[in-house]
């Protein structure tokens, strides 16, 4: 039994990290193809400027681009960034996206992190709500108001935000990072709790609808034995949900990035499609893609888990 299951675990871990490395390629080809496709060929302009540690490394690209155009480009690009570490210099921020990818990514980590907090709080307390109130589950004006909700993109509730508080958040410009987390959090977790609150709105519909559920009500157990009855049901039915759109989210946190000008690994990605950055665009897009993916597969193996 414990060998079948170290197996089936090794089996998703594979199936995972596999997924994640395919995506990364992937995406990395993706990118220098279509550079080399571009009328204005980034490719090439780039690669005579490219600024690596050494001159050797710059040598190397430039005879691989020669000799076997934008392929063996890609495939020197990522045998330097294996072996070396140096994943180019980009352009536009004037930095080694070795750094960017550092610093960035822990601002992009930081930012997820306190999104997934602000959600779980909010969700849970929705969740006693209509495990407490069985009128709000069962509520048409609630159900249109969480439909609405549900229809605003993340990236439109980062423009209302900066709207509506324009003049009281930071500034990008002369701000630190920290102070311009909890707009992008807050946007994140807005956006992520809309579709949990709405699983867990029709748990709660369900539940109170049963006989059982009503006779409940109708011998006059309190507030509190409503709530260990059903909350265990509706957060239930949140579990899964919070699992399948977590890869929507992070996807969605690029624009987000990008509106409020936080300097994370989304924002990197914008700025580097819009100026032709083809090493920072490369490396974050790898980098998206295999994260992305990653999570995709996690969240379909642990279905596929469950339901064995």
């Amino acid at each position: 039994m414990r060998g079948a299951l170290t197996r089936n675990i090794a089996r998703r871990c594979a199936i995972v990290i596999g997924g994640m490395f395919a995506a990364v390629l992937a995406a990395g080809v993706g990118v220098f193809a279509l550079a080399a496709a571009s009328p204005a060929n980034p490719l090439a302009h780039t690669i005579s400027t490219w600024e690596f540690a050494s001159a050797r490394t710059r040598a190397d690209l430039e005879a691989a681009y020669q000799s076997g155009g934008w392929l063996s480009a890609w495939w020197q690009w990522l045998v330097t960034a294996v072996t070396t570490g140096d994943l180019g210099y980009s352009r536009i921020l004037h930095v080694p996206v070795a750094e960017i990818v550092a610093s960035r990514g822990l601002n992009t980590i930081a930012a997820s992190l306190t999104a997934a907090t602000i959600t779980v709080i909010v969700v849970g307390a929705v969740a006693i709500a209509l495990a407490r109130f069985p009128g709000l589950a069962q509520s048409s004006s609630a159900s249109g108001l969480l439909g609405a909700w549900l229809a605003v993109p993340s990236f439109l509730i980062a423009l209302i935000i900066v709207v509506i508080w324009g003049a009281r958040l930071p500034n990008p410009a002369t701000s630190a990072p920290i102070t311009l987390i909890p707009g992008v959090a807050i946007t994140i977790a807005l956006a992520w709790a809309a579709p949990l609150i709405a699983a867990a709105r029709s748990a709660a519909a369900e539940v109170w609808s049963t006989p059982w559920a009503r006779a409940l009500i109708g011998r006059g157990f309190g507030h509190s034995a409503r709530i260990r009855t059903v909350l265990p049901v509706v957060l239930g039915a949140v579990r899964s949900p919070a699992l399948v759109y977590l890869p929507t989210i992070v996807v969605g946190e690029a624009a987000v990035e990008a509106v409020l000008a936080y300097p994370g690994l989304g924002n990197a990605l914008v700025q580097a499609a819009a100026g032709a950055d083809l090493p920072l665009l490369a490396t974050v897009t790898s980098i998206a893609a295999g994260v992305t993916t990653g999570l995709v597969l996690l969240v379909r193996t642990t279905a596929e888990g469950a339901r064995s």
